[in-house]
């Protein structure tokens, strides 16, 4: 039995591993073939479509959380036989009930979303081409609004605890996007590589999911129990602090390119993309040695093993810490001073600005341990620190590109982590002393 448990635990981590590994692959792919295959101001329309189409992915990933957390929570008493749910039929029908209310309720909410954020884009674009560009970003934005649906999808299903099935085909729906990205680049369909790539991919996924739960679906259609009132009321508050976090997530890191594209043109917001690509690529790789360790972690937590919790978990932070500043003097000196990679080098901000960055991005990773630490206990603590610090960025960002010069542009990053550092620290001091 333990061997079982064990040959378990082992393929869900490493499903867990293999998505991290495809989500990093997927950006490299724009690192890597954008200055190759499209021209500086196409660059900096790729990431702006990128920055406005991340607020729908935001989304995503916030009611993929929720309904991983919800759904765990309204099965816990009932049981899977190859992905068919068994146990009592009240309690099936109250995670009919949960499934049918949040799945309304996110579909209205992505819908409108979705709307906003093309009409958003019609009015920021400001080009010669727009009608093109504002095609370009209608398929790209149905191809999102598809991925998130997928992915809503998996995360039910996770929440059944089949880990291993839905990170399974999380990977697959990633590697396709990556595999079709590289094909539509390379046959010269330039920003369509773009939203071609994920409409395309997804709308095939999503026909075959309906297709493979279909039976699901219409018992949860028909199904006409209501989900409880008190837990809606949990719920939709759960949703609202989960909804801050998306939005100063966007503010934290996307934000820059439509905010350079309006001050310089898509030009400059292509280089200041590009830089930001390559930090998250670096931030993915390095803390791929400690998204590694969570399972181990949060079921050692469980079992309220708490020293030797936290004593793998530091390890693991303190290896990432490690790969991500040999990975950022390695590629830093391949970018500047290798003559091979002239191309990328005229496509990312002077070397000041992308130090000013490297050294944001590096207290990032101490901040991104601390708060995933406390996340493994299912606490989120420290929604108003984020929140203030996106305010301070955006103001700050502003006020240098209005009144300064360009390449201060990082600089806002970096302090609001110089001065918010201190504040997330004591906050997780405390939660270590369990005083909140």
């Amino acid at each position: 039995m333990k061997k079982n448990e064990s040959t378990l635990i082992d393929k869900k981590a490493f499903w867990v591993f293999v998505f991290q590994i495809f989500k990093i692959l997927n950006g490299l792919v724009a690192i890597l073939l954008l200055p190759l295959f499209l021209t500086s101001r196409n660059q900096g329309i790729w990431f702006l479509m990128l920055s406005f189409g991340s607020i729908i992915l935001l989304f995503s990933a916030s009611q993929n959380n929720i309904a991983l957390i919800f759904g765990a929570h309204e099965f816990k008493k009932l049981a899977t036989n190859n992905l068919k749910i068994v146990g009592r039929q009240i309690d099936i029908d109250n995670l009919s009930g949960f499934i049918k209310f949040s799945s309304i309720f996110f579909l209205k909410l992505l819908t409108w979303l979705s709307l906003l954020v093309l009409i958003s884009f019609i009015f920021y674009i400001n080009e010669a081409n727009s009608l093109n560009l504002i095609l370009i970003f209608l398929i790209y934005v149905v191809g999102l609004y598809l991925y998130s649906l997928n992915f809503y999808i998996l995360s039910y299903i996770e929440s059944f605890n089949k880990v291993e099935y839905a990170y399974k085909f999380k990977s697959i729906l990633i590697a396709t996007i990556i595999v079709s990205t590289i094909y539509f680049l390379y046959s010269d369909y330039k920003l369509y590589a773009l939203s071609l790539s994920v409409c395309i991919t997804m709308l095939f996924w999503f026909i075959y999911f309906l297709y493979k739960f279909k039976n699901h679906i219409k018992n949860i259609v028909n199904k006409k129990n209501q989900f409880n009132k008190y837990k809606k009321i949990i719920f939709l508050n759960y949703f609202k602090k989960n909804s801050f976090s998306m939005i100063s997530g966007f503010l934290l890191f996307q934000i820059y390119t439509p905010i350079v594209y309006s001050f310089y043109g898509a030009r400059y917001s292509g280089k200041v993309g590009l830089s930001i690509a390559i930090m998250t690529a670096l931030f993915a790789i390095s803390t791929s040695a400690l998204h590694a360790k969570l399972p181990l972690v949060a079921k050692l937590i469980s079992e309220k093993r708490y020293q030797e919790a936290y004593h793998i978990y530091f390890n693991a932070s303190r290896s990432s810490l490690l790969i991500f500043i040999l990975l950022l003097l390695f590629g830093s000196y391949l970018l500047f001073n290798v003559n091979f990679f002239n191309i990328y080098q005229n496509r990312v901000v002077d070397i000041s600005s992308f130090f000013i960055l490297s050294a944001a991005w590096f207290f990032q990773i101490i901040i991104y341990s601390l708060v995933m630490f406390t996340r493994m206990f299912k606490r989120e603590l420290f929604v108003i620190p984020t929140i203030v610090s996106s305010i301070y960025i955006l103001i700050f960002t502003i006020v240098i590109l209005k009144y300064f010069t360009v390449k201060f542009i990082f600089l806002g990053l970096l302090s609001s982590y110089l001065f918010g550092l201190p504040w997330i620290y004591i906050i997780y001091k405390d939660f270590l002393k369990g005083k909140i």
